[in-house]
């Protein structure tokens, strides 16, 4: 489990990413997010995360509360960068390890685009509504757009990895996804030609709905 962790930080080193302790302290803060949210890694290293304001400490507790528990997690949210502008952000959140204990969060920031908006909807922070499973597998599919492992798509969709690789098996047995490489340390996953065809049908119906409720 933890090469696969190693895997996805080395592979997201061209996204926005930082990291941060069970405090709520930078422990890394990359060139992109230097780019994205204005403030240099030598103004904000080892200090608590600036663009967590008083009223959104909510999010960082739900991230932490999510870390801790050795759970994945991902939220829409608006904050502002250094400059007060206004940023629509979907927050990725995983737990990173020192040996098998959790030390902190790693936090994959991205600005909202047509697909994220459609499939990573705001959370209620106080009550997180359970999905129900054509949903999970419906986000499942639309985050394989091309080859991941279980614990890459557990990050970018924000499922647990353990229901990740439960519906990967029934996926699997549609022939909707199929498993390309499979090793001690990792397993590689991709969809089928069927399954390419509805990840259009669900990209379709997304952009309907997308346009439909402006």
């Amino acid at each position: 489990m933890l090469a696969d962790l190693d895997l996805i930080y080395n592979i997201s080193s061209s996204e926005t990413i930082i990291s941060v302790d069970l405090q709520g302290n930078i422990l890394s803060w990359n060139k992109f997010a230097e780019t994205l949210l204005g403030y240099t890694s030598e103004e904000v290293l080892n200090k608590f995360i600036p663009i967590i304001s008083q009223q959104s400490l909510f999010e960082l507790e739900h991230l932490i509360n999510k870390t801790k528990n050795g759970e994945y997690c991902s939220f829409r949210t608006c904050k502002k960068n250094k400059f007060g502008e206004e940023l629509d952000l979907i927050f990725i959140v995983s737990p990173i390890f020192n040996n098998s204990n959790i030390i902190g969060a790693s936090i994959i920031i991205r600005k909202t685009n047509l697909l994220n908006t459609c499939y990573l909807p705001v959370m209620d922070m106080q009550k997180e509504q359970k999905r129900k499973f054509p949903e999970i597998r419906d986000l499942m599919i639309i985050n394989l757009e091309k080859q991941k492992t279980i614990n890459q798509l557990a990050n970018d969709s924000g499922i647990n990895w353990r229901t990740v690789e439960k519906h990967l098996t029934y996926l699997i047995g549609k022939k909707i996804v199929e498993e390309i490489k499979s090793s001690k340390y990792i397993r590689i996953f991709e969809l089928t030609e069927n399954g390419r065809k509805y990840y259009e049908t669900l990209v379709l119906k997304q952009q309907i709905k997308y346009v439909k409720s402006e």
